[in-house]
């Protein structure tokens, strides 16, 4: 999972904000994760395949300055006609989306994005008639600012397993200096066979 990390006052309120939902159409798939903005799902591979991938990226996003973002009230997503998600609207103006696009670009991502933080995944129809206009009331404006691009990763076939930091990647404006024989990003996960597991970028 590659994404954007807000900070840890945005997280708290978007879990009030999810919890408030809660309240009105009771529990639903996506109350309890945290708050996050993604950027791109990769496809599932060995880690010591992914890392000299991550390492490649290092001195494009470094070149990436950081962004402050801002959250202006909600919006939402149509899935078919059956389902909605409820989220968190990204403000958006030029340098915006510029800063975006160049994300995206370093990224190989060619798809249409908007930069968003969910609230309510795909729920049902009927609750979204029940929760959208205590939403649409609701005026949040609040910014936060980004410094690094995450990646988490999880063992794909492992039962029940969690997402954990891969690494971080800092957006910075000066180039990254890169060094020969640098140490692994990350340990293993769970013991040093993990190497051998298949994971999960997302």
């Amino acid at each position: 999972m590659i994404l954007l990390s807000p900070s840890n006052e945005m997280k708290t309120k978007v879990r009030e904000h999810k919890l408030y939902a809660a309240e009105i159409i009771g529990n639903y798939e996506s109350m309890h994760s945290i708050a996050h903005i993604s950027i791109k799902k990769m496809h599932r591979q060995k880690s010591f395949l992914t890392e000299p991938a991550i390492r490649s990226l290092t001195p494009k996003l470094a070149a990436i300055p950081p962004i402050t973002l801002t959250i202006d009230g909600f919006d939402y997503f149509n899935h078919g006609e059956d389902f909605k998600t409820i989220y968190a609207r990204v403000r958006s103006c030029p340098e915006i989306a510029a800063w975006f696009k160049t994300l995206k670009k370093h990224l190989n991502i060619k798809e249409f994005m908007v930069p968003h933080i969910t609230i309510a995944r795909n729920i049902p129809v009927s609750d979204f008639t029940q929760l959208w206009p205590h939403f649409k009331a609701i005026k949040w404006v609040e910014s936060f600012t980004v410094n690094e691009l995450i990646v988490l990763q999880k063992e794909t076939f492992a039962p029940f397993a969690k997402w954990e930091k891969f690494t971080s990647l800092p957006f910075c404006r000066k180039p990254a200096i890169l060094h020969e024989n640098k140490p692994p990003l990350v340990r293993p996960i769970n013991s040093a066979t993990a190497y051998g597991k298949q994971i999960s970028l997302f």
